[in-house]
């Protein structure tokens, strides 16, 4: 009985390994992003409509760093601009600022005028007791 039983579980085995090492693995490719958010660097006109190329505010989640592509809809050089590239066209092309420019505020370095009026006179404690 005990070795009709090792035989049984040593089949089982033999059997559980050889169909893992024998079975096709299906690898799944990650699909790549083909969402860019920019802005519109240049624009040409062909017959139906507009070739953008854009600059990339945006790069995360993978979004695109920069990208060229097709689509009908209008808008100018400067827009911020939401887009989908399919091969060499845009299949969702929305503008989110007209006239967008990124401004860079100026560093703002602070001068201290530090004279004798500005100072403040401090009176030192003359006695000074601690409790405990």
């Amino acid at each position: 009985m005990w070795l009709m039983l090792l035989r049984n579980l040593f089949l089982s085995i033999f059997v559980f390994l050889v169909v893992g090492c024998t079975t096709t693995k299906s690898y799944t490719n990650i699909a790549t992003n083909n969402y860019i958010k920019g802005i519109v660097s240049s624009i040409s006109r062909v017959n139906n409509g507009y070739v953008y190329t854009i600059k990339s505010t945006d790069t995360s989640n993978g979004k695109l760093a920069s990208a060229q592509g097709f689509s009908s809809q209008a808008c100018n050089v400067g827009d911020l601009v939401y887009a989908r590239l399919n091969g060499a066209k845009f299949d969702y092309f929305a503008v989110l600022v007209t006239g967008f420019e990124r401004v860079q505020e100026p560093v703002i370095i602070k001068k201290y005028n530090r004279t004798k009026q500005n100072l403040t006179v401090d009176n030192i404690p003359v006695v000074e007791s601690i409790e405990f």
